[in-house]
């Protein structure tokens, strides 16, 4: 999971979301890590949630490592944010290189709308 980097794409930790001013943090899964700007110190990522709304994509059996068996994990790749790394809280897994891939294919849709 963590590279001596920081962490890698397809990993999943805990930081506060930006986009709401004092809440918990939240789940993220890394979309980007080695090819931004600055290794180890941003990530870009896409939200996870346990909201099931009608475009988020279900993790399912995507989970390596980290899943909460208790709770459905959701992707919601138009919620996407750079992370910077001294604001991650803890590590809470991995996702598999395939669900990443469809996640960074998903963020790709909806920026290349016209």
């Amino acid at each position: 999971m963590r590279s001596s980097t920081g962490f890698q794409k397809g990993d999943v930790f805990w930081a506060p979301d930006p986009f709401r001013q004092g809440s918990n943090p939240r789940l993220w899964l890394i979309l980007a890590a080695d090819s931004l700007p600055y290794p180890g110190e941003e990530y870009m990522c896409a939200a996870l949630t346990t909201s099931d709304l009608p475009r988020n994509i279900e993790v399912g059996n995507d989970w390596v490592a980290g899943r909460d068996p208790d709770k459905t994990s959701y992707c919601s790749p138009w919620v996407v944010a750079t992370i910077k790394s001294d604001a991650v809280v803890n590590p809470q897994g991995e996702l598999t290189e395939s669900f990443t891939e469809q996640m960074i294919s998903e963020c790709e849709t909806y920026l290349n709308t016209a």
